[in-house]
């Protein structure tokens, strides 16, 4: 064998062998363009990810924390509420969804009951559905939990909805996560008679009439996400003592208080967070919590942080970046290639 066929089978093996590691996830988000226009990015570059959101003429305007995403389609889902200095100030908050892939968006309309607003909502990737919980914003009507099946991103069926029984509750806006393995949606919020934030993990396996609730002793949660890749919960938390920290959120009996395990050796002072969900990354190594905030010092621009899942260390990812909520596109895995003449 010859020495430059050898160096060519040796680099084009390294070749392989860098296309078989698993590709960065990207986090993305849904940012503003103009008053009508909200369009994808990249989080942390800021560059166009495809995917343009429209409302004219009326300004759009985006419930909060409502945004969820389908990855493996390149779909996003958003709820729009209505302007109510527009042309439709008392059409329903609707659903629509952004095609920033090659897919298109899905046929079939998606709107919330008339009184009604989205308290949450998140993507079941494991069964293609939408899932979530609408709430009266007047507090006068219980709640409802909801599912829309979107067979594959290509359409919408009608919402299935479940009434959750009276007493329940009034949500903290934005804050929600879902656990497919489960599967659960885990919010926060206050039962009546409750005297403190509870973490609410509506079981949409067994029925979702009442969800079985676990005290937050003392810090707030500001944000919460799930590792899609072994179901473990995090959240970014304020402390009564005024900063921020990220924590691993277990629980055990409905009734006893959620276990916050503080990630580091010393609380995080990094930052204010801001309204939407928070994700959890893709890579295989330096793994981290995505979310957008501002500097607690110097509060200024809205700014896209990574908090290190293993030290609780928070890095600015990009300095002026603001969005309606993060998601995490996934990564993608060449296989490994076996040469036919068996070198390898």
């Amino acid at each position: 064998m010859s020495m430059p066929s050898s160096l060519a089978r040796v680099a084009l093996c390294a070749s392989v062998a860098l296309a078989a590691l698993p590709a960065p996830a990207r986090v993305l988000t849904l940012s503003r363009q103009d008053d009508a226009t909200a369009i994808v990015r990249d989080a942390a570059s800021g560059d166009v990810a495809g995917g343009t959101l429209a409302h004219p003429p009326d300004r759009l305007l985006v419930s909060l924390g409502a945004l969820a995403a389908d990855d493996a389609n390149d779909l996003a889902y958003v709820a729009i509420a209505p302007d109510p200095s527009g042309a439709a100030p008392d059409a329903p908050v609707t659903v629509m969804a952004i095609a920033y892939g090659a897919a298109t968006v899905p046929v079939g309309t998606f709107v919330a009951p008339d009184g009604f607003a989205f308290s949450a909502l998140a993507f079941d990737a494991p069964r293609s559905r939408l899932v979530g919980v609408f709430a009266d914003p007047a507090g006068v009507l219980p709640a409802q939990a909801f599912v829309v099946a979107t067979h594959g991103g290509t359409s919408l069926d009608p919402a299935l909805t479940s009434p959750i029984d009276a007493g329940c509750c009034r949500f903290a806006a934005g804050i929600a996560a879902w656990r497919a393995a489960s599967p659960d949606l885990l919010m926060v919020g206050r039962r009546d008679g409750d005297g403190e934030d509870q973490l609410l993990r509506f079981d949409f396996a067994g029925g979702t009439a009442l969800p079985a609730a676990y005290p937050i002793a003392g810090d707030r949660v500001v944000t919460l996400a799930v590792d899609g890749g072994d179901g473990s919960v995090y959240a970014v938390l304020r402390s009564v003592l005024d900063f921020t920290y990220l924590a691993r959120v277990t629980w055990s009996t409905p009734g006893s208080p959620v276990t916050l395990s503080a990630i580091g050796s010393a609380p995080s002072t990094c930052c204010f967070i801001g309204g939407g969900p928070g994700t959890i990354d893709g890579a295989t190594a330096e793994r981290a919590m995505f979310v957008l905030g501002k500097a607690a010092d110097a509060p200024a621009a809205m700014q896209l942080y990574a908090i290190d899942l293993a030290s609780g260390a928070p890095a600015v990812v990009n300095p002026g970046m603001d969005g309606f909520g993060l998601w995490t596109d996934g990564e993608a895995v060449v296989d490994d290639v076996i040469f036919a003449d068996g070198f390898d």
